[in-house]
């Protein structure tokens, strides 16, 4: 049986220099969620919710919806409670738990630090919705929440540190989702001693949160004069960068060049449900 572990707003992924969405609403609601999501589910699995799928997808696209589908429901003021926006289905479809989500008329002119606040409480709205539809404990829940509050309801991570073959450096990649709801990722390098030596600035990538983790492990050390990092660009896979750095041999641990280019290999396997 499948493991609750994941919720997310739909679309859940798009374009930094274009909009996801036609309505101004609608589209900073799955940017600023984006992050949102991600760092609330990384505290579901520990959870151990048996569940017919580990996906609850909510659909932020109510202004195009059939409202044959989804009832002649309006959207809430920003100050309505968050069980007046949410909706999950007792249904079970496909492959993934699923609801609605509809945004507050205004939402895009609210400050991000508020936005982020709402769609946390509308995330958590929804997993209890979930949790008393399926016969769960909804108060384990909070371990979640709290978890995404106490992250300051941002998602970042960072890989573990790798050694060079002589031990003299280490490296590792730390990764995030800015409130555009789009990934980040670069590289460091410091001494053994923990002394900075280098890093590379952030490069655009996945907004996925297992894609970024994945980034993460994939340093390499080649010899102990340089250092690599397959970034994944994209939810699907489909672009790579490679962040490379060369550290030179006068001084000793100085960064001599940094590269980005395209690489091409199989995306990761997504984790089991």
């Amino acid at each position: 049986m499948a493991i609750f572990r994941e919720v997310e707003v739909y679309p859940n992924g798009g374009f930094a220099d274009r909009p996801w969405m036609d309505d101004r609403d609608e589209d900073a609601l799955a940017r600023i969620a984006r992050g949102v999501c991600e760092v609330y589910s990384q505290a579901l699995p520990a959870l151990r919710l048996q569940a017919r799928a580990s996906l609850l997808r909510l659909n932020g696209m109510m202004s195009e919806a059939d409202p044959e589908f989804t009832g002649s429901r309006s959207r809430p003021s920003f100050a309505a409670p968050p069980s007046a926006a949410v909706e999950v289905s007792a249904r079970y479809i496909d492959s993934f738990e699923f609801g609605w989500l509809w945004v507050p008329v205004g939402f895009a002119d609210q400050p991000l630090d508020r936005q982020r606040a709402w769609a946390l409480a509308a995330i958590h709205e929804a997993a209890r919705q979930l949790a008393q539809a399926r016969g769960w404990d909804d108060t384990v829940l909070d371990a979640a929440r709290r978890h995404a509050e106490d992250r300051d309801l941002r998602f970042t991570a960072e890989g573990p540190w790798k050694s060079a073959p002589d031990r003299r450096h280490r490296a590792r990649g730390t990764v995030g989702i800015g409130d555009n709801g789009i990934g980040h990722a670069r590289l460091e390098v410091t001494t053994s001693d923990g002394e900075p030596v280098d890093r590379t600035e952030p490069v655009e990538a996945s907004c996925d949160g297992q894609d970024l983790i994945w980034t993460c492990k994939s340093v390499k050390w080649d010899g102990a004069s340089r250092v690599t990092m397959v970034a994944i660009m994209d939810p699907y896979g489909m672009r790579q960068r490679q962040l490379e750095v060369r550290l030179g041999a006068q001084p000793a641990g100085t960064a001599t060049r940094r590269v980005e280019r395209a690489v091409r290999f199989h995306p990761p396997r997504r984790p089991s449900a």
